[in-house]
């Protein structure tokens, strides 16, 4: 038997990997959204803004990511935590389609 491949889930997982290493990239510095935006565009995904903001804020709740949402445009930065899934030192949660290491 064979199972339905979810296209929506494996997009959402695909790009908060693009979202951490884009931010992972970005340091020391933040980053706006619209890059990320354009970034996940660009690989090529079908999002928009709303949906690079749900994930920004998924990432945020896990820990990832630090948001500054006060202003019209978004700005992330990646925290320690986040550099740590990157750099592949720590375990990769589910919910992140980081790639295996090489």
């Amino acid at each position: 038997m064979t199972h339905p491949f979810d296209i929506a889930r494996a997009e959402r997982e695909t790009l908060r990997w693009i979202i951490l290493s884009a931010l992972w990239h970005a340091r020391p510095y933040c980053c706006s959204e619209y890059v990320i935006t354009r970034t996940a565009q660009d690989v090529p995904l079908r999002i928009t803004p709303d949906v690079v903001r749900q994930e920004l804020n998924y990432l945020e709740g896990r820990g990832f990511v630090k948001l500054d949402s006060e202003q019209a445009l978004w700005h992330a930065k990646i925290t320690p935590d986040g550099e740590d899934l990157v750099d592949y030192r720590s375990k990769c949660p589910d919910g992140i389609a980081r790639p295996p290491k090489w």
